[in-house]
């Protein structure tokens, strides 16, 4: 799930960027993932200390998520200057 975790970290980020709140139904709109798929790599963020998953429901990614997230679209954007 590595590759696929960061993608989710990134989704995460980017979402709470664009909205201020993330909800599992908005990760699945973005990615075109079923919710259940996208409630059940959630809960292994959440499990690997990733992210957390407020009462309301919100997901919002930890110190370490954020520095995942962060570095894992610095280093795609890097390979896609590189890649030019």
């Amino acid at each position: 799930m590595h590759e696929s975790r960061e993608n989710y970290l990134e989704t995460i980020f980017i979402l709470n960027k664009r909205n201020g709140k993330v909800r599992s139904i908005d990760i699945a709109k973005e990615l075109g993932f079923s919710k259940p798929s996208v409630s059940r790599a959630v809960g292994l963020l959440k499990s690997s200390g990733y992210l957390d998953v407020l009462d309301d429901g919100s997901i919002i990614l930890n110190e370490v998520g954020l520095k995942k997230a962060q570095n894992g679209g610095r280093v795609k954007w890097q390979a896609c200057i590189i890649s030019s």
